[in-house]
């Protein structure tokens, strides 16, 4: 950051003059951003406990597991305590973040209950996985239906017909 104050200095002026403003040129931009970049690199190294920039590099990283989505079977790399938290949040179902946000709109909408949520958006996914990923046409075509059949009122052929 020290790197870029002299260069803001120059381009807006000082004093609170009221001057045109200098737009910099992608080579003093480059410059001030690489010389920034290698102060604070070399604060980063200097900040290992005992001084060392070999330590930082030495000390191994945070411990990951592939963890697979019991909704859209999703696999990401998370922290075991990342997982049992996300268990914890979801009945002990492991959910991806796309998912959990999708369960979130979903108990939003239906006043809280997070585990009728996830039955409702496991629900979906299942449908989608079992059908949806071989046929998507289909899957698409039926989706479009759906939507013409909400908008028209009338029901959808699952529901019972009153009379």
């Amino acid at each position: 950051m020290t790197a870029v104050a002299p260069l803001l200095a120059t381009i807006f002026g000082g004093g609170g003059e009221h001057r045109r403003q200098r737009v910099p040129s992608s080579h003093e931009l480059r410059s001030c951003v690489a010389g920034d970049h290698h102060h604070h690199h070399k604060e980063t190294e200097l900040a290992s406990p005992d001084g060392d920039p070999r330590d930082a590099a030495a000390r191994p990283a945070a411990e990951v597991e592939d963890a697979e989505c019991e909704c859209c079977g999703m696999s990401e790399e998370c922290t075991p305590s990342y997982i049992a938290a996300v268990r914890r949040r979801f009945s002990g179902r492991w959910v991806c973040g796309l998912c959990a946000e999708a369960v979130a709109e979903e108990a939003a909408k239906n006043g809280g209950d997070r585990a009728a949520a996830l039955a409702a958006h496991m629900a979906v996914c299942r449908r989608f996985n079992g059908f949806g990923r071989t046929h998507p046409a289909l899957f698409q075509a039926g989706a479009v239906i759906g939507i013409v059949r909400k908008l028209s009122g009338s029901p959808s052929p699952r529901s019972p017909k009153s009379s």
